[in-house]
Formats: C-alpha cells, structure tokens, sequence
C-alpha cells in the first residue's frame, strides 16, 4: 500500500516506486512526466540499458523496430541486444538471436486463454488437433531475450540479465536443439521478435 504523492491518495494498486496513482500518472504534468522517466532509466541503468532510445547524429543507425536507434561506439541499442562495435552493428539479425525456449503442458500454458490453439481449439481443424483444450499434448514456448519497450513491471523481467551475457543462438543451433516431439500442435512465440530470426 502506498501514497500518491500528488494527491494524496492511499490504496493496494499505487506502486511504492512510483508513489502515483493511476489518475495523476494519466494526467501527470511535465515535472511528472520527468519524475517517471528518471524512475525508468534507474530501473534499465542496473541492467547496463540507455535510458532511451540512443539518438546521437554520430552514433550507427539500426532500423530493425520502430525505435531506430543511433547506436554511439561502444554503446547499446535500447534493446540491449544491438551494440556498436568497432564501427559495425553486432547482434540480433536474420541468422542469430537471443533466444531461450521450453515446453509447456497444454491447456496449462503461458496463455492458457481463447487465442490459444492448443488451450481452446481456437482455429480447429486447421490450427488445433481437437475441437477443445488439447490435453496431453506440448506447446514449444519460444521467448526472445529483448524488448524495445520499457514495462517497469514486465513479467519477463529476466531476459535483461540474460542480455548481459551476449548468448546468441543461430537459428540453425535453435533447430538442433529442439528435440522434435510428437503431440506438439503449436509454437508460441514471446517477446520482441524484431531483432530475431
């Protein structure tokens, strides 16, 4: 339970690291507006990410999601997985991407809602095995270590110290190392997918 400190409302749904409640932040001013960037940019500084999107004139231009970032030398994309080396863009192309994956019991899945062939049939028979939830049967669950959002609550938190290390798989080594099994109907894909295969 927190405090907005605007206006002085106390409830369970105000964040104790934003001390605003959801009205002040939909009408926040520009000291606000301020406030809540400096809270992010602390957030993304502990995983060695820009504040914002990069946007120096002498930085490299990277155009693979909406961002277009402007990568200075040394520095990262506000992805985290594009860096400027040496002059040249490195990490997350067509060929390689930080990527992890699972499998995931269905109708139990990570979505386990309607747009779920797996968990509802939604799509059946074209896109599900059986007209309902399929139990028994696998979802791969494919989740891409980079985000080019900045969700001070993301669920997914994780991927950011994953990022870090600079594991990147090429699509070919992804393939290989997903052992084929039967029962599996779908594959979920989650995450930003614009800096993957």
């Amino acid at each position: 339970m927190a405090a907005c400190k605007k206006c002085g409302k106390v409830s369970d749904e105000i964040a104790q690291v934003l001390s605003l409640c959801v009205e002040c932040i939909r009408e926040a001013d520009n000291r606000c507006l301020s406030e809540l960037r400096d809270i992010h940019g602390q957030n993304r500084a502990k995983f060695g990410l820009p504040a914002s999107p990069p946007s120096g004139p002498e930085g490299l231009q990277c155009s693979l999601c909406q961002n277009k970032c402007r990568v200075p030398a040394a520095g990262r994309g506000y992805c985290g997985i594009r860096r400027n080396e040496n002059g040249h863009l490195m990490g997350g192309s067509p060929q390689e991407a930080a990527v992890s994956w699972y499998y995931d019991p269905l109708p139990t899945n990570c979505v386990a809602d309607w747009v779920c062939a797996g968990g509802s049939g939604t799509g059946y028979p074209q896109w599900a095995y059986q007209p309902g939830a399929e139990h028994g049967y696998m979802n791969l669950a494919v989740f891409y270590e980079a985000c080019t959002f900045d969700c001070l609550f993301c669920q997914n938190w994780h991927y950011r110290e994953q990022n870090r290390k600079r594991i990147l798989r090429t699509c070919w080594e992804t393939n290989g190392s997903m052992n084929p099994r039967e029962h599996i109907p779908n594959d979920c894909f989650f995450g930003e997918l614009f800096c993957l295969f």
